[in-house]
């Protein structure tokens, strides 16, 4: 231990006790950066007034005047790579960082290498590194459930040729057919009866995953979840600690620029970990209760937008059953989900724009103190908007479209509109196709927003910044622009934070764990997908992106507890998809109740309508009352579900208990560097401890002169 050094929080008190402190490496870029940046956001331009108003503080301030262009911390030189032909043969070529970076990082030809996290680090700080090791921890997990999914969707599609109860519906040589059995119109007026064969394409789709193979993957993706979840929090506590921020604490975190310029003189607090007074003063309950008001009423905005395409949905069903003779009303259902769905994916990619905009406005003006608090409110608001943008329609097919519309002779309207039922076979079939167009057609729109986004915005910071050039000729701004890094750093677009980046691959995670019964090669686009990710954020960080300034940070921050609630609700989910939306369970009770055998499965779950001579999928008498196998079924569903539930999440809460958050060898270092680092701050400690009681007592007068005079 004689050489073994340790890390602590710099105070410039102790400087002496730091190794190579006067040396110009001592801290990195990124550290460099965050200091600067700090400064300018915290330097006063303007003199306290004579009525004793604050004057205004920060770069912020400037830059709105338009005394500044932009403020930014800059790239290391050219990304480009020096070309080794204008060389002599014994002349050395050096690159700078960004230049190592885009070779061996940001190139699409090492998606198969390990990403140099520790440069990362150092060039763009701790946040972006910490994002770019939790995408790389959890794209090298997703091989497991991609190669299971694969497997499980290999054998549902084995099964769709071998399945007597898809036979019955769309074959005359099943030995008990249904192919012409008449079920009763989809429509109120001008339509007919429909045979069953018309809904073969759907049923087969649907019965495709009524099997074990969606229970095991249900199970499967479950525990892998908790694995993930166990496994990344022990990973990222020794990435904190090889970056030497294990001891990082959000108390140690200053006040936002923004939020110190309003605090008076005594709003002020004794920070026992920092050991200094800082900024503070009450969160006003007025501003968050006026925050929680604009999220209800956004996500009311969303169910009523998913109404609307649900009302589309019926239309265009009822006008495909009329149109051409009744020639594409086989295909009437398919039509009316997949143009749904595909207007669906627009609806929720122009909300989301709207309501990112709407959501960081709102949480500017609720002013959180630091930089923490104000990323984890504004992630809060826009992920619960999300959450209810992105799956509102997954939940309404699976779990209440069909069950809530009534049957022949007494269907329930919505605005006079017949509610829309799945047909038969249940809602699986469409949950599949809903959540296929929306989880693809999201990735596609995702990597082509992030590889065009970045080329609008330098165009129209290219575009803007020619405004400032107005008393200049063109070969002077040429000239400046070539020599000067700042002026072409200028033209590159900005990247604010990282939520855009952390939100993209939350919402993929839930939909490669929610609602996988339905679509079991969800993890595998997943991965796909995220292997272009990896090289194509960096590209974007390296290449296309302002450099951005560096956060301290020790973890993924509340991500990781949105990650958490999200497993919970895909064990939740899964469970009543395999229960309620598939006939799994329906299937294995007929099977139990007739020697393992589903011969006349199709025929006894078609219920007889009299006044129409047709028959209709649901388990009802000829009064329309459920039947004695419809409350039995009930009954087996609620206990599988239950049963599931119990079993999963107890499995789960033992894996999190086996498995330390820290590595055992890691605790002890920890605890190791933190005694040291506690004995070398003892003597400020003491310092600071006899002005403390001087200080309270002086803003404690100053707090009872300002009630005095208010």
């Amino acid at each position: 231990m004689k050489n073994h050094k340790i890390s602590a929080r710099f105070e410039q008190k102790k400087a002496d006790r730091f190794v190579n402190f006067d040396q110009p490496g001592f801290f990195t870029t990124s550290e460099r950066s965050y200091i600067l940046s700090y400064i300018l956001q915290e330097t006063p331009f303007q003199e306290e007034t004579k009525n004793g108003q604050k004057g205004d503080i920060g770069i912020e301030y400037l830059l709105n005047d338009d005394i500044y262009i932009s403020w930014f911390p800059l790239h290391d030189g050219p990304y480009q790579i020096p070309s080794i032909e204008d060389k002599e043969e014994d002349e050395k070529v050096f690159l700078n960082d960004r230049q190592v970076l885009s070779m061996f990082w940001a190139d699409w030809g090492r998606w198969f290498k390990y990403q140099p996290l520790n440069r990362v680090r150092i060039y763009f700080g701790d946040t972006v590194a910490m994002y770019f090791a939790w995408l790389g921890f959890y794209t090298k997990l997703l091989i497991f459930p991609a190669i299971v999914g694969t497997l499980v969707f290999a054998y549902d599609v084995y099964s769709v040729f071998n399945n007597e109860v898809i036979d019955s519906v769309c074959k005359e040589s099943a030995p008990v057919s249904q192919v012409h059995e008449q079920l009763c119109p989809d429509c109120d007026e001008d339509c007919s009866k429909t045979e069953m064969e018309h809904y073969c394409m759907i049923f087969t789709i649907a019965n495709a995953f009524n099997n074990g193979g969606s229970v095991f993957f249900a199970v499967f993706i479950s525990f892998w979840s908790a694995f993930f979840l166990e496994f990344w929090k022990r990973y990222q506590i020794t990435l904190a600690f090889l970056w030497s921020k294990a001891d990082f604490k959000e108390n140690q975190e200053p006040a936002r620029p923004e939020y110190a310029v309003t605090c008076e003189e005594d709003d002020v607090r004794y920070n026992p970990i920092t050991l200094r007074w800082e900024p503070y003063r009450e969160q006003s309950i007025l501003k968050t209760m006026t925050a929680i008001t604009v999220v209800i009423i956004t996500v009311v905005v969303v169910i009523i937008t998913l109404i609307s395409i649900i009302i589309y949905k019926i239309a265009v069903y009822t006008m495909f059953q009329k149109v051409s003779g009744g020639n594409l009303k086989p295909y009437a259902q398919s039509i009316a989900s997949v143009s749904g769905s595909i207007l669906q994916l627009v609806a929720i990619t122009v909300l989301s724009q709207v309501y990112a905009w709407l959501a960081e406005k709102i949480t500017l003006w609720e002013n959180y103190r630091t930089e923490t608090e104000y990323q984890n409110n504004l992630t809060v608001k826009r992920f619960i908007f999300e959450f209810f943008n992105y799956y509102g329609s997954c939940f309404y097919i699976a779990f209440f479209k069909g069950n809530f519309a009534g049957y022949p002779g007494n269907y329930t309207r919505l605005f006079g509109i017949r509610l829309d039922t799945c047909g038969p076979g249940g809602c699986l079939g469409e949950l599949a196709e809903n959540l296929a167009i929306i989880f693809l057609g999201k990735q596609i729109l995702n990597n082509i927003q992030e590889l065009l986004i970045p080329v609008i915005k330098t165009w129209w910071s290219r575009k803007k910044y020619n405004k400032y050039q107005g008393g200049r000729d063109d070969k002077e701004a040429i000239a400046i622009s070539m020599t000067t890094p700042w002026e072409s750093d200028n033209d590159l677009a900005v990247q604010e934070n990282l939520f855009p980046e952390y939100l993209e691959m939350v919402i993929q995670y839930g939909f490669a764990t929610m609602f996988v019964v339905a679509f079991p090669v969800a993890p595998l686009f997943a991965l796909l997908n995220n292997i272009v990710e990896i090289r194509l954020d960096a590209k974007k960080y390296t290449e296309l992106f302002k450099r951005p300034i560096p956060v301290n940070c020790m973890s993924i921050g509340i991500w990781y507890t949105i990650l958490d609630y999200m497993a919970s609700i895909a064990i939740i989910t899964n469970a009543f998809v395999i229960a309620f939306t598939s006939d799994f369970i329906s299937q294995v009770l007929w099977k139990f109740d007739r020697n393992d055998s589903l011969a006349g499965y199709v025929a006894g779950h078609l219920s007889v309508f009299p006044e129409g001579d047709c028959k209709y999928w649901d388990y009802r008498d000829e009064h329309g009352k459920p039947d004695t196998y419809w409350w039995k079924l009930k009954a087996v569903q609620f206990i599988f579900v239950v049963v599931f539930e119990h079993f999963v999440f107890s499995v789960v809460r033992m894996i999190d208990l086996l498995i330390p958050d820290i590595p055992e060898k890691l605790e002890a270092l920890i605890h190791l560097e933190d005694s040291f680092a506690r004995e070398m701050m003892k003597e400020v400690i003491e310092i600071d401890l006899e002005k403390l009681e001087e200080m309270r007592n002086r803003v404690a007068i100053k707090k009872r002169q300002r009630l005095k005079y208010t």
